[in-house]
């Protein structure tokens, strides 16, 4: 095959954690040397990540604005390849990743500007980061999207999440780029407005790429809750952009509140409140059966704990944002993500 020229962007901040094992496997790719180069974008880590870094033959750029649009620009204006791949800096590639993403691009239509993989968990992280990863690629976990749903069949998909995308740079310029207020999904915002330019986006199960997954059951909520507000914005800027599902924890919220002060006066309420919560615990019930056969462990019964909270804090975060706009404030860092 032929080996065009890729520049792999990671955008980071205080990852001294996974930033070396990131690092090493993307200079262990099985793909020609001088046909791609690294470039770790840091936003101002306080911690030793880039003491990690320099110790490594790669491209070193800070990001004083600090946030991960903002990562991704400077990347991308500091790359020299047509074509750009992103990762994470607590992900770790496999070696066959960008041979693979490079082959499906040299075999797809023009028209196909985008190309990524599967977001896989790490067997040895934390019990509930796993719950957490497994219980996201299900349905009541985030709709079976792209971005958690790993198939294992090469398909045509809306959105790649960055943690593992290659594009060709110049759909990235055609847009003008990463919306750099946007703390979260921002990916999802760069790749709404792409196809709205009539480019494709193919998911290959082959370009595998490991992401840890971290937290305690408190940032997991304020994580979940800055995505639903995230969310929001996004439905704000494009309407149609936002799934019909994406409104349902709101809905539901709202609807639990009514049903709960209306039961107050109104036996009939509270006997459809109780019929509604019965039906989807029995779902969340379903569901976190299915997550135990995934992980092979009984710790799989978290998610029926898990997919509530992250149901209600994102519902909350959807609905805060349209009283109180994340975009009129200053953007917070990726510290705070």
């Amino acid at each position: 095959m032929k080996y065009p020229f890729v520049s792999v962007v990671v955008g980071i901040r205080n990852e001294e954690k996974f930033i070396e094992e990131c690092i090493e496997s993307l200079l262990n790719l099985d793909y020609q040397k001088d046909s791609y180069e690294i470039i770790i974008v840091d936003g101002m880590s306080t911690d030793k990540t880039r003491d990690i870094v320099q110790k490594y033959p790669v491209k070193l750029l800070l990001n004083k604005k600090k946030n991960v649009a903002a990562a991704r620009n400077l990347g991308v204006e500091n790359a020299r390849g047509e074509l750009v791949a992103f990762t994470d800096g607590d992900c770790k590639v496999d070696p066959q990743w960008l041979k693979t993403l490079v082959h499906e691009m040299q075999a797809s239509p023009d028209d196909v500007v985008c190309f990524g993989g599967p977001n896989l968990i790490f067997d040895t992280d934390p019990v509930f980061g796993r719950v957490v990863g497994y219980a996201q690629e299900s349905f009541l976990g985030s709709g079976g999207s792209a971005q958690s749903k790993n198939s294992t069949k090469k398909h045509y998909v809306i959105s790649l999440p960055n943690c593992n995308a290659m594009y060709k740079k110049a759909a990235i310029k055609e847009v003008g780029g990463f919306d750099e207020r946007f703390v979260v999904g921002q990916d999802g915002d760069l790749n709404y407005r792409i196809g709205k330019k009539g480019n494709k986006f193919l998911y290959i199960p082959n370009a595998q790429v490991l992401h840890h997954r971290r937290g305690t059951p408190k940032s997991f909520s304020v994580r979940m809750f800055k995505y639903g507000m995230w969310m929001a914005e996004l439905f704000k800027k494009h309407g149609e952009f936002v799934r019909w599902y994406a409104f349902l924890p709101s809905i539901a919220v709202l609807s639990a509140v009514i049903l709960l002060i209306a039961s107050i006066k109104y036996s009939t309420s509270g006997l459809l409140l109780l019929a509604l919560v019965t039906v989807y615990f029995i779902l969340v019930f379903i569901t976190s059966i299915q997550v135990t056969y995934k992980m092979k462990s009984k710790y799989g019964l978290f998610a029926l704990f898990i997919i509530p909270v992250q149901h209600v804090a994102y519902g909350l975060g959807f609905l805060y944002s349209f009283t109180n706009s994340p975009l009129i404030s200053k953007v917070r860092s990726c510290s705070d993500i």
